[in-house]
């Protein structure tokens, strides 16, 4: 479990297939599923009704927060494309609604959406560690909570591996990361917290991958692991 906890850490991606997408392109509306729950994922993750509910109470359409959850083009935060009307659970999963921009990524997830290049929706999120129970008896994580970025666009094929290339299970993972992070990000707003977890993310992918163009990558766990520390030291947050 602990090598799996290793792939867990920073910003993480879910995708999801839906056929119940609805679109209307004078309208400019599109409805559809972000999560689904109750069923076990590609990376062993339960989603359990209530894990988005903090969230949609925080920084949902209702909420008056000024840093709301966001519709993405294909996770980019440079690349909004429209604004979430609707966010809610039901017994399915997490059920959106969202008015699309009339801006160039919009159009195009219009049309794609209509024309079927395009049908999944994918989330980006981070765990609330303190509200997900590992299942030993199935090898699951019961995830009872996360922390909600945003709910994407993205193209058929994509998997949760895709965006960092390369990311590598360790036989010894970082054990105490999760706890640095969590101390890191401490009284953060959430913007802040999801551009940290996305570096985390990519230090880890860093550290355990193998560049051709780096003569000397860092391949031993133990310099690894001394990467990610001096990660942490650096960072400067206001």
């Amino acid at each position: 479990m602990k090598s799996k906890e290793l792939n867990r850490i920073g910003k993480q991606f879910k995708y999801f297939e839906t056929k119940d997408l609805n679109w209307d392109g004078e309208s400019r509306t599109i409805s559809g599923y972000g999560a689904i729950f109750g069923n076990i994922d590609k990376v062993g993750d339960v989603l359990v009704q209530g894990c988005f509910a903090k969230s949609i109470q925080d920084r949902g359409p209702e909420s008056s927060a000024n840093d709301k959850i966001v519709l993405l083009w294909q996770h980019d935060r440079k690349e909004p494309i429209g604004r979430i009307t609707v966010l809610k659970e039901d017994s399915r999963g997490l059920y959106f609604e969202a008015i699309i921009d009339d801006v160039q990524r919009g159009n195009q997830a219009l049309k794609q959406l209509e024309s079927g290049t395009l049908n999944q929706f994918s989330i980006g999120y981070s765990y609330v560690w303190d509200n997900c129970e590992y299942d030993s008896e199935h090898d699951v994580l019961i995830v009872k909570e996360v922390i909600l970025y945003e709910i994407s666009v993205v193209t058929i094929g994509c998997n949760a591996e895709t965006e960092y290339l390369g990311l590598k299970s360790t036989e010894n993972p970082y054990d105490e990361l999760k706890n640095e992070l969590e101390s890191v990000c401490k009284g953060l707003s959430v913007n802040k917290k999801e551009e940290v977890h996305t570096l985390i993310r990519k230090a880890l992918s860093l550290a355990n991958s193998k560049p051709d163009n780096i003569e000397n990558p860092l391949d031993k766990q133990d310099e690894n692991k001394t990467e990610i520390k001096k990660l942490f030291g650096n960072l400067k947050l206001k």
